[in-house]
């Protein structure tokens, strides 16, 4: 497939040709560096994984001297040493001191091309080949791609999100490689869950403690796996939370912090197993208040032959089924094998990185549990081997 500006210079009649930037001063402190830009404004070609390749990347890079400035992206990533909010010919006055540049494919990769900057172009939303640098040494430019499901998007917003396919690991190493430097990546990728750019935390209310958290968390506070009223009601005085129960909160308690209640799920079905009825259903009076706070209410079942007797029994509210099957379970899993979560359970001060490490008193562990607690979970974690 033809690249984009050959495709408009045929279409304009004109010849395509090196471009001229007027570069803008702009003071940096470092002397040695590299940059990196964000692309956010463009969900198809923005990339979640920057803060691990920089994680990779940071301990060989501080051995050289070298500092990473990030020069486009409206919040920094993680790992940065400096985010510049800049002109574009700012930009282009940066990028003309740089080592490299590392960044989705756009106008920075092609202006670092134009000052035969190397450049580690990633492509999410169209093909290498319609939009690689054209203005520097193939040697100098590495364009990575996921592997496509199908094709590209060709759209701002991509569905699947393919960008994030591209392993942090190959990033790093074309980085290093492209800057002459000599060490291995020790890192490989296993798998990563569909969830595991959504940021959630689950606190268990047993105490309160103030939590180091920054405004993409999404909180729930669960009920079901502990409570003690004045910590509860301390959290939901201090965050914007979600609350899953397996006990109804009486209503007079409900009303003083609705106002910071989001959403919540209360677990249905017992009384069935039990052998109760009537007496213990849920009364359209509390689905009532809960609508009048804008509290989203969800009914939930544990048991999957639950679910029709539930839907029948509160058929003006939504009932689902609790996630509790496996999910992408990998087989013949290494015992090295460790994983990030972005789901963990806090309570008392310890942190947790999956429900299975809480029901075992793992906390401050990342070793993968090859049991189905763990697995249930996994669409949130990434699984990795180091060594």
């Amino acid at each position: 497939m033809s690249h984009f500006l050959e495709e408009y210079a045929k279409s304009l009649g004109v010849r395509a040709s090196k471009p001229v930037v007027q570069d803008h001063f702009f003071p940096l402190i470092a002397n040695k560096y590299i940059t990196i830009s964000s692309e956010d404004d463009i969900p198809a070609k923005k990339y979640i994984h920057y803060s691990l390749v920089l994680e990779l990347l940071k301990p060989i890079l501080k051995q050289e001297g070298i500092k990473v400035v990030q020069i486009s992206g409206k919040a920094p990533i993680d790992g940065v040493d400096q985010l510049l909010n800049l002109s574009f010919r700012q930009q282009c006055y940066i990028l003309s001191g740089s080592s490299l540049h590392l960044g989705p494919d756009g106008v920075l990769s092609h202006a670092a091309s134009a000052k035969k900057i190397p450049t580690v172009n990633l492509f999410g939303n169209v093909f290498p080949t319609n939009n690689r640098p054209l203005f520097s040494a193939s040697s100098l430019n590495i364009n990575l791609a996921p592997e496509w499901k199908q094709k590209p998007c060709f759209t701002n917003e991509d569905p699947q999100q393919q960008i994030n396919d591209i392993k942090p690991e190959v990033i790093a190493q074309v980085a290093l490689d492209l800057l002459g430097l000599k060490s291995k990546v020790n890192f490989s990728t296993i798998q990563v869950g569909n969830a595991f750019q959504k940021k959630i935390i689950e606190v268990v209310p047993t105490s309160f403690l103030p939590l180091n958290i920054d405004q993409n968390f999404e909180v729930f506070l669960r009920l079901d796996y502990g409570f003690k009223e004045e910590a509860f009601v301390q959290y939901c005085q201090n965050y914007k939370v979600g609350i899953i129960t397996d006990k109804l909160i009486r209503p007079e308690g409900v009303v003083p912090i609705a106002h910071n209640i989001t959403k919540m799920g209360i677990f249905v079905g017992s009384e069935w197993e039990e052998g109760g009825g009537e007496k213990d259903r849920i009364p359209d009076s509390y689905f009532k208040l809960l609508k009048n706070h804008n509290i989203e209410c969800v009914l939930l079942v544990r048991n999957p032959d639950h679910l029709g007797v539930a839907r029948n029994t509160y058929f003006n509210q939504l009932v689902r089924t609790y996630k509790t099957e496996v999910h992408n379970k990998v087989d013949d899993i290494s015992p090295n094998a460790k994983f990030f979560s972005a789901k963990y359970i806090v309570q008392d001060g310890k942190q947790y990185l999956s429900h299975a490490h809480w029901k075992k008193g793992l906390d401050n562990n990342s070793n993968v549990l090859d049991n189905d607690d763990y697995w249930k979970e996994s669409e949130h974690f990434y699984i990795y081997e180091q060594g």
